[in-house]
């Protein structure tokens, strides 16, 4: 109910651009929400090659021809898309206000599901609690502040997708039915996004 509420505020208000609605959107997921992070890992799965990011000024990394759905909704948000986190040096991420997108292509919520190296669910957050725990502070300054920005931001996932895959997770795909292998899926997310 909570979401919906959210969503309905956040879908409905006046995106006129003048102002952000959220202070900022921290992105998690596979494929469908990387800006680049997988071309600073071993794997097959970057989106580098013709015609990804021809509509974007040739930027390579998404897996789409220009924006994914997290750059869409950031610019609807009235924010910049959110950059890649492994294309931030440590004094970039200390500035970075208005979100970090930890996506990586080909992996999962399960820890064993990837093609090649990519950033497990379970690093994506490792990732996210450098920004909470060591760079927001400095963007920010106090604890309060940091506070007030975290719980006003947007946190989009957009993964699972790749734990259905037969040829990445055949072993443990076959050990549930399918609504029990969701179920598992479910359990495993809410461990990740748990707030503490």
């Amino acid at each position: 109910m909570a979401f919906s509420f959210i969503a309905h505020q956040v879908l409905f208000a006046d995106a006129s651009g003048k102002y952000p609605l959220v202070p900022a959107l921290y992105v998690f997921g596979d494929s469908t929400v990387d800006p680049g992070n997988n071309n600073h890992l071993n794997t097959m799965a970057q989106g580098i090659r013709w015609p990804y990011g021809i509509d974007l000024n040739n930027v390579r990394g998404r897996h789409t021809n220009g924006k994914n759905v997290a750059d869409f909704f950031a610019t609807y948000l009235g924010l910049p898309m959110p950059p890649p986190f492994l294309n931030l040096s440590d004094s970039e991420r200390s500035q970075i206000k208005t979100g970090i997108n930890y996506g990586s292509g080909a992996c999962g919520i399960l820890n064993t599901t990837r093609v090649g190296e990519c950033l497990s669910l379970a690093q994506q957050i490792k990732y996210f609690t450098i920004t909470r725990m060591k760079d927001l502070p400095k963007a920010l300054k106090t604890q309060k502040k940091v506070r007030e920005h975290l719980a006003k931001s947007i946190y989009f996932f957009s993964i699972g997708l790749n734990d259905y895959h037969p040829e990445v997770n055949n072993n443990i795909t076959s050990n549930f039915s399918s609504t029990g292998f969701a179920d598992h899926l479910l359990d495993e997310i809410t461990k990740h996004i748990k707030v503490h």
